[in-house]
């Protein structure tokens, strides 16, 4: 949505993604046994909870939105503008996103791992 929106699509075409993510625990184990660590207990999970778009929004605004919003990602500026149409696009989505219920349904993945420098 907000990259194909007409206010956010030209300045959201610049964001680089600061956010690194592996599929499986297997992967994380192997990336951290790869830095000399010894993994003692590796385990995902993915979690469904069910929250108001408004909710949804908090719980966005919360995390994800500093990484969407911070100037570092982007090679060009960020206004005021962009940052507002941003937000009331992403606030939209998870309107749109309920269900008959009026509550949409966020999946969450966890990985659990405990590691020991060797």
């Amino acid at each position: 949505m907000v990259k194909k929106d007409e206010r956010t699509g030209e300045t959201f075409a610049h964001f680089k993604e600061p956010w690194f993510f592996l599929e499986t625990a297997e992967e994380y184990t192997s990336l951290f046994e790869k830095c000399g660590f010894k993994v003692v207990f590796s385990k995902s999970e993915t979690f469904t909870t069910s929250h108001t778009p408004e909710e949804v929004f908090r719980i966005f605004s919360s995390g994800a939105i500093a990484g969407y919003l911070n100037q570092d990602y982007y090679d060009v500026e960020l206004t005021e503008d962009y940052i507002s149409a941003f937000k009331e696009i992403v606030k939209k989505a998870f309107e749109q996103q309920s269900d008959e219920s009026g509550l949409v349904n966020l999946k969450f993945s966890r990985i659990f791992l405990v590691a020991v420098k060797d």
